[in-house]
Formats: C-alpha cells, structure tokens, sequence
C-alpha cells in the first residue's frame, strides 16, 4: 500500500506540472475548444463525436462551465481509472507483469502532458480499458459500458466493436455478445448522425488534398510525424506543408496544406465517388501516402508536441525525443513477442492502421489504444488466451 502511495503523490506532482503549463487558452485550442463550445451551448454539432462534450455537460452541471481545471484534473482522473483497469485485467489473468506494465501506463508521457488539453482522448482511452476488462474477465457490464464510452466518443471505432461482437458470437461467448449488440444498437443513431454531419467526407478530403502534393511534400512531413520540433529543426521550409493544426498563411508552402484544401475540396460538392475515382486514377501515390502516414502510428509515445515546444533550449526537445525512441523501441518489442504467441493480438492494431492510416491525421488517433498497448506489454502470453 505505500509504495501505491508513494506512486500517486508523484502522478499528482507531474500531473500539476502538466496542467500548471497549459493554461485555459492552450487547454481549449482546436478541436477541444469545438467540444467545449459544444458542451456549453447545448447545441449537437454533428461534425464532432457527441460522447465528450455531453461528458463535459454533465461536468458544468455541477461545476459551472468555467471551471477548466476541474475538467483537467478529470482527464488525469480518467487516465488513472483506465490505468486501474488494465492493471486488474492483468493480475486477473496472472500475469507477474501487471504492477510494472500499470505504473508504465500511468507514467505515460504523452497522457501527462496530454490530459492536460480538453480532448476526447482521455475518455475514450476509458471506454479502450473497459472494453479490455470486460473481454478478458468475461464481465458484461463493463464491456457494454467500455463499447458505449468509446463508441460515443470516437465513431470510427463503433465498426471495430462491431467486430468485436461477431468475433465474441463465434467463440459462443453470448451473454458478452449480447451486451455488445445491445451498445451497438444505442449507439446507432448518434453514429449515423455524425457520419451524416460530413466527418467522413472531411477525412476523405484530406486525403484527396494530398494526392495533390509533389511526392518530395509527402516524405517531408515524415520527420514531422515521427517528432514536430525534429521537423522543424530537419526541414523547415515544409511547416506550412506539414502543420496539421490551424497553420499560418506566413509558413512556406501552406498553399499545398492538405487541411486547408480540405474545406475548399468539401465545399466544392466533393463525394464518396470522387475519392474512390481519385484512388483508382493515383494508386501508387496512394500506396505511398498509406505508408508514410503510418509514420504517425510508431513513435506515438512521448511527451506531447505543444508541451515540448514550450521548453528551453533546443537541447531538451532532442533529450525527450531520444527517451521517445528508447520507450517505443521496448513497447513495440513487448507488443511484437506477445503477437507472435497469439496473431489475435494484432488485430486491433490492423484495424486501427486500415481505419486511419490512409489519411494524414493527427497522431492522437492512436492514442485511445495506448491502454492496448500497455496490456499487451503486461500479458503473460504463456498463459493468457483469447
């Protein structure tokens, strides 16, 4: 009990550094700020997925709307719970690993410095750990709840639970089965309304934007993907290529930024049709564009890019990305002997690729699968089935 002590009084301490340095204009930028003004106007935007906002509703209906810290404290609270969860799902299974793979996972840089913006990513991570204990204790109400949180807070997963279910009616697991179809159905109509709301299309939009770039434009953004300041230090004259948040017209070649010829693509009646028509008249540039943007998805561990930007000397920027190579380097490895004793293991993160990789995104659409990573690294794969 006292080292869990001991443990949690340092979360806090680097918890509260983290908050300390992102005050409420830097918590609420970009998309958080969309599922802020969602959440205080009440109005259902059915561009952005519903389930954090009305999360965040719920919170201002105790707090009041202004009170940011609370909401971030509740983002570290949220991280904490799914740490917990995953640390139980391993030592449920036995696995001599779990207090080592779980304080890990509560360390993890990227969701210190992270949890501190008010992004979904928290609470969907939640919904990821859930869905983990419930599937591997054979528990219904947490797997309905976990499929509910995710599903609700990113749509683009409701498919992977979809799968999830038949997979579970195959095994003859059906009381799990059920539950899962149950969330499925209760989730449906908000899905249907989001897809409706044109996100879909917008993502399609991006890639098409990119079909568009020279391939020296495409493999550019790869030292931006892997690290943000490493591509500014490496290739700079690509920032406005490269930035995937609200670039600035004054950066060299913001002209080519796949996001902001996006909306003009968008707005121009852009259609399902078009992408597909696009694909088949450019498919090695679009294999190319597959590959490169999985460079999101391997270094997706490590301090958060606006945290990192804010420190001194270029010095520390370098020393953190060298500790996010050496910390990514030893989850994959885990990941990698763990997937060769069972290949079921890797399919959540096959789906995952095929789901997102297609597109320039954002690497944080990994991160609701960082509670899968770390249990992966936990398992005892001598002993745990599926």
């Amino acid at each position: 009990m006292k080292y869990r002590v001991i443990i949690l009084v340092v979360y806090i301490v680097f918890a509260s550094l983290a908050i300390k340095s992102t005050p409420p204009s830097s918590a609420l930028i970009h998309d958080a700020g969309t599922y802020y003004q969602t959440a205080v106007t009440g109005v259902t935007n059915n561009f952005i997925d519903q389930g954090y906002p009305l999360f965040l509703r719920s919170l201002m209906a105790i707090f009041g709307q202004n009170n940011i810290l609370v909401f971030q404290i509740t983002n570290y609270l949220l991280w904490i719970i799914s740490t917990y969860l995953i640390y139980k799902t391993l030592t449920f299974l036995g696995s001599k690993n779990a207090k080592i793979a779980s304080i890990l996972m509560l360390f993890s840089p990227l969701f210190l410095t992270f949890s501190a913006k008010l992004y979904s990513e928290p609470l969907a991570s939640l919904g990821v750990s859930l869905l983990i204990y419930g599937f591997m204790s054979s528990i219904s109400i947490p797997l309905f709840f976990g499929a509910i949180v995710l599903g609700l807070t990113k749509s683009i997963f409701v498919p992977g639970i979809i799968l999830m279910a038949l997979y579970l009616l195959l095994k003859k697991r059906y009381r799990l089965c059920i539950s899962l179809i149950v969330a499925i159905f209760l989730m449906l109509p908000t899905f249907s309304r989001t897809l409706g709301g044109g996100r879909s299309l917008y993502n399609l939009s991006i890639e098409r934007a990119k079909l568009d770039q020279s391939y020296d434009q495409i493999f550019a953004c790869v030292p931006y993907y892997l690290s943000y300041p490493l591509g500014q230090k490496l290739l700079p004259q690509y920032q406005g290529v490269c930035h995937q948040n609200d670039p600035n017209p004054a950066m060299s070649g913001y002209d080519a930024n796949p996001y902001v010829r996006a909306e003009d693509i968008r707005n121009n009646g852009f259609t399902y049709s078009d992408w597909w028509e696009s694909i088949l008249n450019n498919p090695f540039k679009y294999l190319v564009i597959f590959l490169v943007a999985l460079s999101n998805l391997v270094l997706f561990e490590g301090v958060y890019p606006s945290i990192l930007l804010q420190l001194p000397p270029w010095i520390v920027p370098i020393i953190f990305f060298i500790t996010k190579l050496m910390l990514v380097t030893f989850l994959w490895y885990k990941v990698m002997r763990a997937s060769r004793k069972n290949l079921l293991y890797l399919v959540p993160l096959i789906y995952l690729m095929i789901m997102i990789g297609h597109f320039q995104v954002e690497p944080r659409y990994l991160y609701p699968f960082i509670p899968y990573i770390y249990f992966l690294i936990g398992i005892d794969h001598n002993k745990t089935k599926l």
